[in-house]
């Protein structure tokens, strides 16, 4: 498979960058080695999108999902930062 893009919310796109992902994670609460495991799992899944291009909301759902697996509190942390963040952008 090609360089996975994603769409942003103007319309744009860049290629998929699992640092900002990791990041994002880990200011969440979550470990380096949570954050690892997060990003494996919607690596994984980004890989399996039909047309290579994601969305951010997309990508952020997959977050949420994966970390409700490792990490409960850093899950719903990192969901109140993405309300937060899209209705600051609205």
């Amino acid at each position: 498979m090609g360089i996975l893009r994603v769409k942003k919310k103007d319309g744009s796109e860049e290629d998929f960058d699992k640092g900002k992902i990791t990041a994002g994670v880990i200011k969440s609460g979550a470990s380096e080695e949570e954050a690892e495991k997060v990003v494996q799992e919607v690596e994984i899944w980004a890989n399996t999108v039909e047309g290579g291009v994601v969305s951010t909301d997309e990508i952020a759902a997959k977050v949420v999902e994966s970390l409700l697996g490792v990490n409960l509190k850093a899950s719903t942390s990192f969901e109140e930062y993405r309300k937060t963040k899209t209705s600051e952008s609205n």
